[in-house]
């Protein structure tokens, strides 16, 4: 009788298991075709949906919104693991919070947490949308581990994991890109990019945000991995070229970041050799290590986890047109992709390559990813405080003690933007009491000081140390190998901020800053208002009330009042009833300090007026040109976004731009795209947009016509930004009185990857009004100016320039005197109008606020200089 008992007890519990199994919905139900099936993509409101029902279907996976996109849709994120762990949640987190701060918790402590806590991992989908095979591969990969399915015991693991996956981390991007699939899908333009960016200001590079957080999606992200869940493993998985290896995992390439820990190196690579092996496993072919992705780079959203202990994986997988298979002849496979290597062990030979496939891929490499974190819970676990002590107590070769940052700045603002920077991304920021003296020099009560004995150790040291990057060669003396992106990213000399590495140790009395508290700016009564041009928000200030209608000047030499002495280009303001009014909402934002004065006799000034702005945007979707709009946004500059369209008239009418607007900016762009929309013969990029066509209404440039309006624009009083690569427009279309002086140098001459250069500024020139007399500037395939006496019509002055020695401030360089004396920046005037030359990244990424004020100046131009 027991027995019948327990017999009927195991049936009734195989019964209601398979019941269960069977009420969750498989994708291919849900969305009516298999997940990855060819020209079938689900939007993001249907990925959401999805998950929203294995919610409600299953206690095994929950749904949370991490937060809002650019265009306010929720982020979501799922939590997978199993019932009893759903239960307890908050302590798990705990467990992980505590972990990553080994302060107070001993060893044996350390040990007991590491038991009774839970690998947390992170997959994140999609960051760039047209690599979407992550965000479809989400929903079968959720549904694959509520319902057991896998290659190892699914349902053990998840006793031991808590899975956090995110399905895209750019919904808004994820949106347009299947609506534009769709749209002209089983047309000739199937699988065509975009001719816009796929984020609305970033495009490609919102993976290189990830420690500015200007995004609201970087935000979110940002908040899961390093204040929320603190997930001891995280894997944001992507899309490559097509013509190489299948897919990427981890190890990384030459060179390593040196402030990485190598114990969180071992982890990247125990993690991606066993995905290697299970893919191997299932006879998957042409997965590659150890080439193109180095661990050298910060700004992406797996590498920036390398430097807060996280163990920061990288996937790229081949990619296709978006859905649309794709077939590489085996010839067309390249060499170093055919040929057997110890890195790429077995290569894939050519065929048919679908979206499905890329789905079978990732679901292995992140299947592989859970088992891992299951198999080694505890070592994860532990290792978070190994890494976290070590970071505190351990000083490396080299490593400063703290870095100071005094309290006496050009742009105090701008200094506590940086410090809310470092402190979103876990930087511990203290503020000294008292004056100190550090390696011999002296700082004032209220100086910042990150000490760098602190858990996050790499990542604060990596954001404020200069970097120098390896010189490495092809082969000896031959070309140089270039770094995947940046070679440099120091935070303060891109910000402006003067910010000190202090080696010895130092005593001072310290408070942590909890909260950066910003000064309040009160309104003086005084007949008018003195903004220091030195600050970035006073442009934004300025042109808030330009707006209202007040009435603003700028100085051209130096203005004393009785509370100082102000330099060359400092904004004056009359104290109107419209100044007033819109002082306390500008004020509120940008709490700019305002000083008064009683008049303006005798004062050198000229006047500014409103400035009706336009930004070209061509439809190749140019990241730079959507940096340059966020800038403009984030300091509420108003604009109007022009096409191609704009710029040509009709037979009997030509455009007049002047009669519209005042300023007219041109982003970094390839001159040949700007004008006809597409590269030159010659250029590398030729044959990417021979094969991918787009429709009608999107092709083309400005156009003849479009040059000509442009240059009757200056002609006739306006003035024409050309921002880095765009100054080729100007000198090479409207004649300009200027060279690129690095055209036509090979890498083994001159090559500056991504870095940051020391310039020296005319900060009495209008375009350099309230920079210093020198400068730090990214370079980044920018331009070097030679110039010379014009002909009529036409003057120039040099704003900015190359000294001849010590250019590299942090990165790499190489022919440096190939720039030594050169331009970067050149305020050119053709009849009654200017072009702005700059030549530099003065806005890169809206990360370079230091440079900012090259192109603020030129929208806030004095009038009659």
């Amino acid at each position: 009788m027991k027995k019948s008992a327990r017999l009927i007890n195991v049936i009734f519990i195989l019964f209601s298991l398979s019941l269960a199994v069977l009420a969750q919905t498989p994708p291919e139900k849900f969305l009516g075709h298999r997940v990855g099936e060819d020209r079938k993509l689900a939007d993001y409101n249907q990925i959401k949906a999805y998950f929203e029902l294995l919610a409600k279907e299953s206690p095994k996976i929950r749904v949370v919104s991490i937060g809002k996109t650019t265009l306010g849709k929720d982020m979501i994120m799922a939590i997978i693991t199993d019932e009893e762990n759903m239960k307890n949640l908050d302590r798990y987190r705990e467990i992980a919070r505590r972990l990553k701060d080994a302060r107070g918790l001993s060893e044996e402590q350390a040990r007991q947490l590491a038991r009774e806590g839970k690998t947390i991992l992170l997959i994140t989908c999609s960051l760039h949308s047209t690599e979407i095979a992550a965000s479809q591969m989400s929903m079968e990969l959720a549904y694959d581990l509520i319902t057991g399915k896998g290659f190892f015991d699914v349902n053990r693991a998840l006793k031991e994991v808590i899975l956090l996956l995110v399905p895209t981390i750019n919904p808004d991007g994820h949106q347009m890109v299947v609506d534009w699939y769709r749209k002209y899908a089983g047309t000739k333009y199937e699988g065509s990019n975009m001719p816009w960016l796929y984020h609305p200001y970033a495009g490609h590079d919102n993976n290189r945000d990830f420690f500015m957080f200007n995004l609201a999606e970087t935000r979110a992200v940002t908040r899961v991995l390093y204040h929320d869940w603190f997930p001891q493993i995280h894997i944001d998985e992507h899309q490559m070229g097509s013509n190489g290896a299948r897919l990427f995992v981890p190890p990384f390439m030459d060179p390593p970041l040196p402030n990485v820990q190598p114990l969180l190196w071992r982890s990247v690579n125990l993690c991606g050799v066993n995905m290697a092996y299970d893919l191997q496993k299932h006879g998957y072919k042409g997965v590659v290590h150890g080439r193109s992705y180095t661990g050298w780079w910060i700004g992406a959203c797996d590498d920036t986890s390398w430097l807060h202990n996280v163990v920061g994986l990288l996937s790229e997988a081949a990619s296709v047109r978006i859905a649309s298979p794709i077939y590489i002849e085996p010839t067309e496979v390249p060499k170093e992709y055919y040929e057997k290597r110890m890195d790429f062990i077995d290569p894939w030979p050519g065929g048919w390559w679908r979206l499905r496939d890329i789905v079978d891929y990732e679901l292995v490499l992140s299947k592989s990813l859970l088992k891992t974190a299951w198999l080694h819970r505890e070592d994860f676990l532990f290792n978070s405080y190994l890494m976290s002590r070590k970071s505190i107590e351990v000083r490396e070769k080299d490593q400063p003690y703290a870095f100071v940052i005094p309290k006496d700045q050009a742009d105090y603002l701008t200094t506590l933007k940086m410090i809310e920077i470092l402190q979103f991304g876990g930087v511990e920021v203290h503020q000294a009491t008292k004056d100190f003296i550090a390696d011999g020099k002296y700082y004032p009560a209220g100086s910042f000081v990150v000490l760098l004995a602190q858990p996050y150790k790499a990542y604060a040291w990596a954001l404020l140390e200069k970097q120098k990057y390896p010189d490495i060669r092809q082969y000896p003396g031959g070309p140089p190998v270039p770094p995947y992106d940046n070679a440099a990213w120091t935070l303060p000399l891109q910000m402006g901020v003067r910010c000190d590495q202090i080696d010895k140790e130092f005593d001072v009395p310290l408070v942590k800053v909890e909260k950066v508290d910003y000064p309040k700016s009160s309104m003086p009564d005084a007949a008018y208002l003195v903004l220091d041009p030195r600050l970035n928000a006073s442009y934004a200030v300025v042109f808030g009330l330009l707006k209202n209608k007040a009435e603003v000047w700028r100085t051209g030499s130096e203005f004393k009042t009785p509370d100082g002495t102000y330099p060359v280009g400092t904004f004056l303001v009359k104290n109107s009833p419209e100044a007033k009014k819109a002082l306390e909402a500008l004020l509120s934002r940008w709490p700019v300090p305002l000083k008064g004065v009683a008049d303006l006799a005798g004062v050198d000034k000229a006047a500014v007026k409103f400035p009706r702005i336009a930004i070209y945007q061509s439809w190749r979707g140019n990241m730079d040109e959507g940096w340059t709009r966020y800038l403009l946004d984030d300091l509420g500059i108003e604009y109007t976004v022009l096409h191609n369209k704009d710029f040509q008239g009709t037979k009997d009418k030509k455009v007049n731009l002047k009669s519209s607007f005042d300023v007219l900016i041109f982003a970094s762009e390839n001159v040949d795209i700007i004008k006809s929309g597409r590269p030159g013969q010659t250029s590398e990029f030729a044959r990417m947009f021979r094969m991918t066509p787009v429709p009608p209404e999107y092709e083309g440039g400005v156009e003849k016509e479009g040059v000509e309006a442009v240059k009757a624009f200056v002609e006739e009083g306006g003035m024409l930004i050309t921002l880095n690569q765009a100054s080729e427009l100007a000198i090479r279309e409207l004649g300009a009185p200027a060279r690129n002086a690095l055209s036509g140098l090979d890498r083994t001459k001159f090559f500056c990857p991504t870095s940051i250069l020391r310039i020296k500024v005319d900060n009495n020139s209008p375009l350099g009004y309230g920079l210093g007399e020198e400068a730090a500037a990214v370079f980044s395939q920018s331009l070097a100016f030679d110039t010379w006496m014009p002909p009529v019509d036409w003057d120039r002055k040099v704003v900015a320039y190359y000294p001849e020695d010590n250019i590299l401030m942090s990165g790499w360089l190489l022919g440096g005197d190939y720039l030594a004396r050169k331009a970067a920046v050149v305020d050119v005037k053709y009849k009654k109008g200017r072009i702005a030359l700059i030549g530099i990244r003065a806005q890169h990424r809206a990360q370079s606020h230091g440079t900012y004020k090259f192109l603020l100046n030129a929208l806030f131009y004095p009038e009659g200089k």
